[in-house]
C-alpha cells in the first residue's frame, strides 16, 4: 500500500540517515585517534626523574630537595645516589674526589668551589675485620687521643646496621662523655679522636660496603639531612 512517501524516497531517506551516522562516527574516531597519537607537552622546567627501577629517595629527602635532581654518582669503584641542586637551590652537589679517596659535597666558595669530605674509603683484606683499618684511620684523623681510639659498634638515627664509630677509650672516654653530656662541672675537652671521631654535633660512622668485603667507608652524616643517601652505596657496575 502506498503511504505517499514512495519506496524510492524511503530508501533515499534511510540511506541518507545511515550515511550521516557513518560520517559522524568516522569523524569521532578521527578526533579520538588524533588525541591518542598526540604526545602531551612536557614543560621545559619539569624535573628529570630517575628510572623507576633505580633507588628512590625517601619522602623526607624528596620534600627537602624538591628543586634538585636525583641521580647516580660514581667514583673510586663505588656508586651512590644523591641530589644535585642548581643555583636556585644553593648549587650543592655530591662529587667523586680521588684525593680522599671517596666523595665530597661541593658548594660555592669565595671565588672557587669548596669541598667537604662526605665519604672516605679504606681498604682491607676480604676476611679481615673492620678493626684492621684502625691504624689507617688514626693516620687520617689525628686528635689528642687518636692513638688509643678504637672502632666500636655504634647506633644512631639513620645509621646503617653494622656501623662502627672511631671512639675514645679509658680516661679520654670518661672526660669526653662528661663534657658531651652537658655536665656544667665537666672540664671542656677537644674531640679526642680527631675529625673522624665523635664531635659535639652531628653523626659519623664506618661500615663495610655491601657487596665488597674489601672496602670500608667512613660516612659523615652531619647534623642535618644530607643530599646523598648512604643506604644506596654499592660497588659500581
Amino acid at each position: 500500500m502506498d503511504n505517499g512517501w514512495g519506496g524510492g524516497m524511503v530508501r533515499d531517506f534511510m540511506g541518507g540517515v545511515g550515511m550521516r551516522r557513518l560520517v559522524v562516527g568516522l569523524s569521532v574516531v578521527a578526533v579520538l585517534g588524533a588525541g591518542a597519537c598526540q604526545q602531551a607537552e612536557v614543560p621545559a622546567d619539569a624535573p628529570v626523574t630517575a628510572d623507576a627501577s633505580a633507588p628512590q629517595p625517601g619522602q623526607t629527602m624528596a620534600e627537602t630537595f624538591g628543586n634538585c635532581e636525583w641521580g647516580e654518582v660514581t667514583g673510586s669503584g663505588l656508586s651512590i645516589w644523591s641530589y644535585a641542586c642548581g643555583p636556585e637551590a644553593g648549587n650543592v652537589r655530591l662529587v667523586a674526589d680521588d684525593s680522599l679517596p671517596g666523595f665530597a659535597v661541593e658548594s660555592p666558595g669565595d671565588g672557587e668551589a669548596m669541598r667537604r669530605p662526605a665519604i672516605m674509603i679504606f681498604k682491607k683484606a676480604a676476611d679481615a675485620s673492620v678493626e684492621s683499618i684502625v691504624e689507617a684511620v688514626r693516620a687520617k684523623s689525628p686528635g689528642p687521643h687518636s692513638a688509643t681510639c678504637t672502632l666500636q659498634p655504634v647506633t644512631f638515627e639513620g645509621a646503617v646496621p653494622g656501623s662502627f664509630g672511631f671512639e675514645p677509650t679509658g680516661a679520654a672516654k670518661a672526660a669526653w662523655d662528661a663534657f658531651a653530656s652537658g655536665d656544667g662541672e665537666a672540664a671542656p675537652v677537644d674531640p679526642p679522636c680527631g675529625d673522624l671521631g665523635p664531635q659535639m654535633a652531628g653523626d659519623r660512622s664506618f661500615r663495610v660496603v655491601e657487596g665488597d668485603p674489601t672496602t670500608v667507608v667512613f660516612i659523615e652524616y652531619g647534623s642535618e639531612i644530607q643530599i646523598f643517601d648512604p643506604a644506596t652505596l654499592r660497588p659500581a657496575t
